[in-house]
């Protein structure tokens, strides 16, 4: 139960040593509500900082003790204060590359639309007519495009869209010859190129294929995409997000950080996931990889370190995608059973192997799994880890978890695996009525995006934006995961899976930041911890909560420094 401590000095001011306490702060933020998510779940009225740490949180007349005539003193007016957001699951760097570029809102849309809208922006971004043109957000649920439909769109340069799941894209006949896929050319490890009945490549692309057609297409320079991603950085800052885990990186991604790193320009704390892309490689050499990465930018502990893996279990489950991991088929448009439980992106027993051996050499494993197949078999891996190694202290997750077989859930919490939900998307709508339910069953559906069930069973739940599939504000994701709604007045899905808005806090704060392995310095408000808090312009926990999405950040604290004002903007 949050309560409101009211003491003694002594009871209140909770420092990292009384001479510490006693000399004066440089910061303190006054007559406040300040949420603490500490173990008791604090409520108190004031903070002190001095450097980048927080030195004491209690009474106003307890940390006014601490004003010097060097400190500077913030009225909080009675405003809500919270530890800053962490994004346990995002993509900042690759998805900041996408601003400015045309985009379809993630709008369910007919191929003639599509047509009509890229021929827009078109005319709007004309651009050398050497230059790849990019789609981005469109809608991939319920949409087929032929190549035929994608060479109407742009005939004499490369076309690529990018689906707004995050894992389909389409290339027409130019773009496709310039990444060299033909009718011969064979799925990657990891991916499927769609074909006609004649044998022909279609221009759509799953998974790891898309990167056969990107690959093709020229890079930005680094200090192009760095810049791009200083501007997404203050974005997410403009929240509340102060720390993000970086769910899938490469040689590429650290080097952006890096420049902004070494720039003294990156203002976020980022722990990053090395993505391990050929799951059929032999797991002692596939780790070995990602133990030189963590050595090569093992830059700073505190703002830039890659100590963690990413494994894709699957795909997504929309029709006409059908990539994540079924343990029974999916159905037909009629609702009748296929032979088909979407594809098998490794042999299981190597996934153990890799999984045991990324364990045992202290590395996070970080799984993509939507289906209930891809679950299990996540947590099958994990299981071999543990009466391998032992429990480690490793904080595997598995993120998404769109479809769980019930039987799973209790697991999670005996195997010690986070549950790194992106609820934001549970929601009802064209992704789950159109393009999943129907292809599911109502048994298996109502078992989308379980959070309540996985809380009760005792998991540990953090939550992430996975952006730029879907917004990185995390008060949109709050609100959805009470709501299961996307406004008022909709249908809820699945209400009897909603948590609280303290879950919902928790999943954001302390709960990620165990996620990351820095609940020591951040994820709450205490003495000791880094001086990472935000300010909100109303009391989130008196609001219905269909008005979360209003919220607004009026001030984010990284290290004791006041890094986005909504007064400054």
């Amino acid at each position: 139960m949050i309560r409101f401590v009211l003491a003694t000095i002594s009871m209140t001011l909770f420092a990292v040593g009384a001479r510490a306490a006693a000399a004066p702060a440089d910061l303190v933020l006054l007559h406040g509500k300040i949420h603490t998510q500490d173990a008791g779940r604090s409520l108190v009225q004031a903070l002190a900082v001095r450097g980048d740490a927080i030195v004491a949180v209690g009474t106003d007349q307890a940390i006014g003790a601490l004003i010097g005539p060097n400190t500077r003193s913030v009225d909080l007016a009675g405003r809500v204060v919270l530890p800053g957001i962490i994004d346990a699951h995002t993509h900042p760097a690759q998805s900041a590359q996408d601003a400015g570029k045309c985009s379809l809102d993630d709008k369910p849309l007919p191929p003639a639309v599509i047509k009509s809208r890229v021929a827009a922006c078109l005319k709007e971004q004309p651009g050398e007519r050497s230059r790849w043109f990019e789609v981005i957000m469109v809608d991939p649920s319920d949409l087929t495009l032929t190549r035929a439909d994608l060479d109407a769109m742009l005939t004499d340069r490369p076309l690529l869209l990018t689906g707004s799941d995050g894992h389909t894209v389409w290339a027409n006949s130019a773009a496709l010859k310039l990444a060299r896929i033909t009718s011969a050319t064979k799925d990657p490890i990891g991916g499927h190129i769609e074909h006609n009945a004649a044998g022909e490549p279609t221009g759509t692309l799953r998974d790891i294929a898309a990167e056969m057609v990107q690959s093709a297409m020229p890079a930005p320079s680094l200090e192009q995409q760095a810049a791009q991603l200083a501007k997404a950085l203050d974005s997410m800052r403009a929240v509340g997000i102060t720390s993000v885990q970086d769910a899938a990186v490469d040689d590429r991604t650290m080097q952006i950080y890096k420049r902004l790193y070494d720039e003294h320009k990156l203002n976020m704390r980022v722990r990053a996931s090395f993505h391990l892309k050929n799951l059929h490689e032999p797991a002692a050499a596939l780790v070995d990889k990602a133990v030189k990465f963590r050595a090569k930018w093992a830059i700073d502990p505190d703002f830039l370190r890659a100590d963690a893996v990413k494994i894709f279990a699957d795909g997504v489950i929309e029709y006409p995608s059908h990539t994540a991991a079924m343990l029974e088929p999916y159905l037909d448009a009629q609702g009748r059973p296929t032979a088909d439980r979407g594809p098998s992106y490794f042999e299981q027993d190597n996934l153990n192997k890799i999984v045991a051996a990324a364990d045992a050499a202290g590395l996070t494993v970080h799984i993509h799994a939507i289906g209930d197949r891809g679950v299990r078999s996540s947590l099958d891996a994990i299981a071999q880890a543990r009466r391998a190694n032992g429990t480690l202290d490793n904080r595997d997750q598995i993120a998404h978890l769109e479809l769980i077989n019930p039987a799973d859930f209790p697991r999670f919490k005996q195997l010690g695996v986070i549950a790194n939900f992106q609820l934001l998307w549970a929601e009802a709508g064209d992704y789950t009525d159109k393009a999943t339910i129907p292809y599911l069953g109502p048994e298996r559906s109502r078992y989308l995006y379980p959070a309540r069930s996985l809380r009760d069973a005792g998991a540990l739940i953090a939550g992430g934006s996975d952006w730029g599939v879907s917004s990185f504000d995390p008060f949109i994701a709050i609100e959805h995961g009470i709501t299961r709604s996307e406004h008022r007045g909709l249908p809820a899905l699945l209400p009897e899976q909603a948590l609280t808005l303290q879950d919902m806090v928790d999943a954001y704060t302390i709960n990620a930041a165990f996620a990351l392995k820095q609940e020591r310095t951040t994820g709450s408000i205490e003495a000791g911890k880094r001086a990472d808090f935000i300010v909100l312009d109303r009391d989130i926990f008196s609001l219905d909560p269909f008005d979360l999405h209003d919220t607004k950040v009026t001030a984010t604290y990284l290290d004791g420094r006041e890094v986005y004002s909504l007064q400054k903007k």
